[in-house]
């Protein structure tokens, strides 16, 4: 039985479930991984993403601190990025920022740097001026490879993201609600351009 759906937790969280209900689900979850791992015939890729996200989310359903989840999720997506033929350095240590540079990890920094910049110019920052500083702080964060950032990539960034269906552009438009219905707008845009996403390695 899901516990109310107002209780507070981590924003953008499902509803909270009683752990009995949560540890239910997880070893549901696992069970189907474990069939897919041992009859896919993908040397258990698949299975293992399965799991990963069985994991994550009993995580989240328990509003956990959401970064636990990190570790699985960037295993989960080099797992993706392999069976589309992308080396994750996850998974192959020789890869380089070349091979990183195409992965779901930068993708998704990619997603973050545009909202920002969105989102300081929703709240009145000039356009130029708004993405020179986003991509001084952002030519700082690991998992762009060796890509030469600045204010013109960034503002082609925004557009590429904005330019995607609506389906797409799902990740982009939710993070850019949650951001705006901070009390402190600039201050959590502020903090996570100098810290870089939640759950990105450092190297």
């Amino acid at each position: 039985m899901a516990e109310g759906e107002n209780e507070s937790g981590p924003r953008g969280a499902p509803p909270k479930l009683e752990l009995p209900d949560a540890y239910r689900q997880l070893l549901e979850n696992l069970y189907y991984a474990n069939e897919v791992f041992k009859n896919k015939g993908d040397s258990g890729r698949e299975g293992i993403a399965i799991a990963c996200r069985a994991v994550t989310q009993f995580i989240m359903v328990r509003h956990e601190n959401p970064e636990l989840a990190a570790p699985l999720m960037a295993l989960r997506s080099a797992l993706i990025d392999a069976e589309k033929g992308i080396k994750s350095p996850i998974l192959y240590p020789e890869a380089g920022d070349g091979s990183r540079s195409r992965s779901s990890v930068k993708k998704h920094l990619i997603a973050v740097a545009s909202v920002c910049l969105e989102v300081l110019v929703e709240n009145g920052d000039k356009l130029d001026e708004a993405a020179s500083i986003v991509a001084r702080r952002v030519a700082n964060w690991p998992g762009l490879g060796d890509q030469n950032v600045n204010g013109r990539t960034i503002r082609n960034w925004r557009e590429q993201q904005r330019a995607l269906s609506a389906d797409e552009r799902k990740g982009f438009d939710r993070m850019k609600s949650d951001l705006l219905s901070h009390p402190d707008t600039r201050r959590e845009v502020e903090n996570l351009l100098k810290n870089g996403p939640p759950g990105i390695p450092k190297s």
